[in-house]
């Protein structure tokens, strides 16, 4: 099996490097510091397993595997320091990853695993789950949410969305048209996809748009409770108040 391992970080290629030094039925044929040179290696060297970095530098794992073709597609195995909250979006699309700093155990079985997988026949169904994960980034990354249900992916756009609550392991996209979407994940993981000069997190289970905001009233506890546009209230709590009462306060000139 020829294994390509691409991360920024020298001791964590160096990790993955010594262990896999211990199976002779695999072979390093190159390591690569960064998603730009990571996609040269694999167009060249044309790899069947690539550990992945997610966080890098210039180019994230994600962008360097919506850059190749899908025809050289190689088996991915993401290397990640999200927290254990965030991995859910891997394992819904039943995608292999391991979490830093790395196990050894936990290795081994993954390793074990992989090599079941790649000495089988080639997957239709795991290339599928790997456009699905990378077309739902995509999004989240850009000005829509690519919200699935069953076989289908409907893109909502950002500038439709009016606020955002949690449920559960979803989160409910509120609309101008008063539909609502399920979209998997958390409140964290999305306050970091929207546009932050047009949206605004409020309390640990809600995000406004902030052109939204008809009205805010200060409360004794030091809580403010808002009002939107489409005339539902959201009460803003004390850990998320100074962000709240910097932004109402009036701007000098």
């Amino acid at each position: 099996m020829r294994v390509l391992i691409i991360d920024d970080e020298p001791p964590a290629r160096r990790g993955i490097a010594l262990r896999l030094q211990r199976h002779p039925d695999i072979e390093i044929v190159g390591e690569s510091d960064d998603g730009v040179e990571g996609l040269r290696d694999i167009l060249r060297l044309a790899p069947d397993l690539v550990f992945l970095d997610v966080q890098m530098p210039g180019m994230n794992g994600f962008e360097v595997l919506r850059a190749l073709p899908e025809d050289k597609m190689p088996y991915v195995v993401f290397l990640t320091a999200f927290e254990e909250h965030a991995l859910r979006a891997f394992e819904v699309h039943a995608l292999d990853y391991l979490l830093k700093p790395i196990n050894d155990r936990r290795f081994r079985a993954m390793l074990e695993f992989v090599k079941a997988k790649l000495h089988a026949a080639p997957s239709h169904d795991t290339d599928q789950r790997m456009k699905g994960f990378l077309e739902l980034q995509s999004s989240l990354s850009g000005a829509s949410f690519a919200v699935r249900t069953g076989l289908r992916t409907k893109i909502v756009s950002q500038e439709d969305v009016l606020w955002i609550s949690a449920a559960g392991d979803y989160v409910e996209l509120h609309t101008k048209t008063g539909k609502v979407h399920l979209l998997r994940g958390t409140m964290t993981a999305l306050e970091e996809t929207v546009d932050p000069a047009r949206f605004m997190r409020i309390h640990r289970s809600r995000i406004v748009r902030r052109d939204q905001i008809v009205e805010v009233m200060s409360e004794d506890n030091g809580e403010y409770l808002i009002k939107l546009r489409d005339g539902s209230d959201h009460r803003c709590s004390r850990t998320y108040s100074r962000i709240l009462s910097s932004w109402i306060q009036p701007k000098k000139v």
